[in-house]
């Protein structure tokens, strides 16, 4: 925290008269005076514009006074040096009072700090009490939070390893976040079932990650230390799938859902459900309820924004609050002395593996779609595939421009002719070329196919209109007649092949 001190010698090195003294100072300053030990005084500024005052320390070391003002309510600078003017206003303020106070005022001073002292330290044995009950329920003591680092860590390192695959940071690219395992509903339902797991662990970009990651640290650090590993991982993993299941549930049109915020979710209905109950004490329960509970509305409020799965918010929350009750249950057994009963864990798995695979199993999606996304999943790891994927784009409007040509009804035989001759013969002889180019491409198997079918096609096509200016130049031309019938239903059928 922000802080500054500042060290002055004393004339009156009596430490009870010095510690009176700075007892009245605090009082001059209109400051608040909060507690008292041996040979300290501790208080607090005065509030401004609705912010929390710095809190001031007054230490006697022999003939030294200490004064020390420190931020303490969450701030990470001190830009505007209001640290240093608190302790050059004590000091200022002891210095005055110092030659101003008399006996009379010491005494009484030194009356309300031995007050102050016998009230710091009830409420230090009051905090010591209340701390060892927080610390028998919450075993926030001697704990580690090695399961939430490692949760966090596999996010992390899945992130940087999409990100090397081509994932995005900012511009996302869905097909890798597929190819890593995303909660896709063609794939999902069409086999897949271990997407249910893998896209709790995946996010898209950076923000993603990071707020995800931020909001499940900040109360896993409770959850971890009282639950123990085994039932934390447990409920993490099974609310994550019980969210998947619930976002591919209610996007049946299917959405490519990714991300921690289901499992973070189910983490945090189980701790509302804790809160819910007399299982934590009210000291610290009641402050809880009111954080987690504004985070749960206004993130799913957040979520009918659009572009959020709140399907999945919603099913991480429910089942988090059906196995945080199950879980208070156990604990509970657990402080009445009796073993903690041993077929949660296993009770909790086996719930969620038969829900999902019900619902795996009632909405089998066909196969013909699986193949569909594979197969693009397949083309994106050639390198010149979005290459490829342009000149198709290309070929489209050249495709467009030439039917145009000969869609015209009001062009003439003569003007008909000029156009195929200026326009129409030139675009497909620089398709011709652009296409016959992609033989060198980095592309699958399937996209080379595709590409010879595609010269074919326009060869095809060029050929027709260098019927249709035969035959405009000579109407008795009936080879050319015949060919151009023939030629017509071939190169239609093979468009029909390549837009399948």
């Amino acid at each position: 925290m922000p802080h500054y001190e500042e060290t002055i010698a004393l004339y009156n090195s009596n430490k009870e008269t010095s510690l009176a003294i700075a007892y009245e100072t605090l009082k001059k300053l209109e400051w608040e005076i909060l507690y008292a030990g041996d040979n300290s005084l501790s208080g607090s500024s005065r509030v401004k514009w609705g912010k929390g005052g710095q809190q001031i320390l007054c230490k006697i070391d022999g003939s030294e006074l200490t004064v020390r003002s420190e931020m303490v309510n969450g701030e990470l600078t001190d830009i505007w040096g209001i640290n240093k003017k608190n302790t050059a206003k004590f000091i200022t303020a002891f210095e005055m009072a110092s030659s101003e106070i008399n006996n009379s005022i010491i005494e009484q001073n030194r009356e309300a700090i031995n007050t102050l002292r016998a009230h710091t330290k009830q409420a230090a044995e009051e905090h010591l009490q209340e701390t060892a009950e927080v610390d028998k329920v919450m075993r926030m003591s001697g704990s580690n939070l090695y399961a939430t680092y490692a949760i966090i860590a596999i996010n992390i390192i899945v992130f940087i390893l999409m990100v090397m695959d081509g994932a995005g940071v900012i511009e996302l690219n869905d097909l890798v976040h597929i190819k890593w395992g995303s909660n896709y509903r063609p794939l999902t339902l069409s086999g897949d079932w271990w997407r249910l797991v893998t896209n709790v662990f995946i996010h898209f970009g950076i923000i993603h990650i990071a707020a995800n990651m931020y909001c499940f640290y900040r109360f896993a650090a409770y959850l971890e230390p009282m639950l123990g590993k085994a039932k934390y991982i447990t409920a993490y993993i099974c609310t994550g799938i019980i969210a998947s299941v619930a976002s591919l549930w209610w996007h049946s049109e299917g959405v490519n859902s990714a991300g921690a915020s289901g499992a973070i979710f189910g983490i945090y209905g189980l701790f509302f459900a804790f809160l819910t109950t007399s299982l934590i004490p009210q000291s610290i329960r009641q402050p809880l309820l009111k954080t987690i509970g504004f985070f749960i509305l206004y993130n799913l409020l957040y979520g009918t924004k659009g572009g959020v799965d709140n399907a999945a918010h919603i099913g991480g929350l429910l089942s988090g609050l059906i196995i945080g009750y199950i879980y208070v249950y156990g604990i509970k057994k657990e402080q009445q002395g009796e073993p903690s009963p041993n077929w949660i864990i296993p009770f909790i798995i086996i719930a969620t593996i038969c829900g999902a695979s019900y619902y795996l199993k009632e909405n089998i999606v066909p196969g013909t779609e699986r193949i569909a996304i594979l197969n693009q999943i397949k083309d994106a790891n050639y390198k010149d595939n979005d290459l490829f994927n342009s000149k198709l784009e290309e070929f489209d409007k050249v495709h467009q421009q030439m039917n145009d040509i000969l869609n015209d009804t009001l062009l003439t035989q003569d003007a008909l002719s000029k156009k195929i001759e200026e326009t129409g013969l030139p675009g497909w002889e620089s398709e011709a070329n652009e296409i016959a180019a992609t033989g060198k491409y980095d592309i699958s198997p399937e996209a080379h196919a595709k590409a010879t079918k595609l010269l074919q096609y326009i060869n095809m096509r060029k050929k027709e209109m260098e019927l249709i200016k035969q035959i405009n130049s000579d109407p008795n031309d009936s080879t050319s007649m015949t060919q151009l019938n023939e030629i017509r239903p071939q190169y239609i059928e093979l468009f029909n092949e390549l837009v399948k």
